[in-house]
């Protein structure tokens, strides 16, 4: 049996263990409220400091003045970038908008690792979001910094994120659209279109000129659109609808679904492991060199040439434009439809 000196002794070492517990714990507690609700209220604390993180206020707003046709040039580490045409003005809007995420310290720190830039050259807008070094610090790496930017319609871009997506609309001029994470969305263009994402879908509507379009790990698809188009997909699927022009795609391992109103230069389209369904116009002749595993061509139309289940080569309605459809594992289907 312990004595009363023992005991007591006991009592006072459980309570003093339990004082030190109770006062690790509380800073523990705030930490997890740090992290799990966010910076973006505590931020605007005055503690914490006086800068504005809701996504419904641009952190930096800038307003340059052109002539002409203009080039704007935009870079972000992570984040989103949009870029709009707006009608009837001469200037370019450019605002940026920072998401702290998970950053718990002050607005003014927590941004001095960062160089951003905001400049003009003549009529070429810089405007850029880049580390001072590669050791951010602790959660560094949550913070997003995205672009809405308005341009008038004649704007050619140089767009690039490292993780978000790229979208323009309304422009007239070429386009580098470039991204690590995301996808890449462009709609009502005219003029020249370059495309890449390493892990996003691209979708292009209403475009006239030229497409240039690649991603690693996801779809492309084309929609009401005209002009020469070379696309090529290394992990999903072609799909293009209400087209006119000519095209060159390549697919490593999935589908390709083109639907033509008009060919110019010839179709040229190729898979690995997929399906190709192609629809031509009924209104004009076209070359064939189709090789697949099962084809199919339209006994509607006149056809001369040679025609066996896995090679089709010849002339479909007089000939015309070259038309080069190849499966190594899948089927092919030509069909023919009349004005759209």
């Amino acid at each position: 049996f312990r004595t009363f000196p023992d005991f007591a002794g006991l009592v006072l070492r459980n309570y003093l263990l339990t004082y030190r517990l109770q006062t690790i714990r509380l800073p523990l507690i705030l930490v997890f409220i740090l992290l799990f609700f966010g910076s973006q209220n505590i931020i605007a604390n005055p503690f914490f400091g006086n800068e504005s993180t809701s996504d419904e206020d641009p952190y930096l707003t800038k307003e340059f003045s052109i002539e002409g046709a203009g080039l704007l040039n935009i870079s972000t580490i992570n984040g989103d970038i949009s870029v709009q045409r707006m009608p009837y003005i001469n200037k370019v809007i450019v605002e940026l908008y920072v998401d702290r995420g998970y950053a718990i310290w002050s607005g003014s720190k927590n941004l001095e690792n960062y160089r951003i830039t905001a400049i003009q050259r003549g009529n070429e807008i810089i405007a850029s979001v880049e580390p001072k070094n590669r050791e951010q610090g602790l959660f560094s790496n949550k913070i997003r910094f995205s672009y809405k930017i308005y341009v008038p319609e004649h704007m050619s871009t140089h767009l690039k994120t490292s993780g978000g997506q790229v979208l323009i609309s309304g422009l007239t001029g070429n386009h580098v659209l470039k991204t690590s994470g995301g996808n890449i969305v462009a709609s009502d263009i005219k003029g020249k279109i370059t495309a890449f994402t390493a892990g996003g879908d691209i979708d292009v509507t209403f475009a006239k000129g030229t497409i240039f379009a690649r991603t690693e790990g996801g779809n492309i698809t084309i929609e009401k659109s005209e002009g020469e188009m070379r696309l090529k997909v290394n992990g999903g699927l072609i799909n293009a609808s209400r087209i006119s022009g000519s095209m060159l795609a390549q697919v490593a391992g999935g589908r390709i679904i083109a639907d033509f109103l008009s060919i110019t230069q010839g179709v040229n389209l190729s898979t690995s492991y997929g399906d190709i369904e192609l629809t031509i116009p009924d209104n004009q002749g076209f070359d064939l060199e189709l090789t697949g595993q099962g084809i199919f061509i339209p006994s509607s139309q006149e056809f001369t040439g040679s025609n066996t289940s896995s090679r089709v080569e010849g002339k479909l309605s007089g000939g015309g434009p070259l038309i080069n459809l190849a499966s190594e594992t899948g089927g092919i289907t030509l069909m023919v439809v009349g004005k759209q």
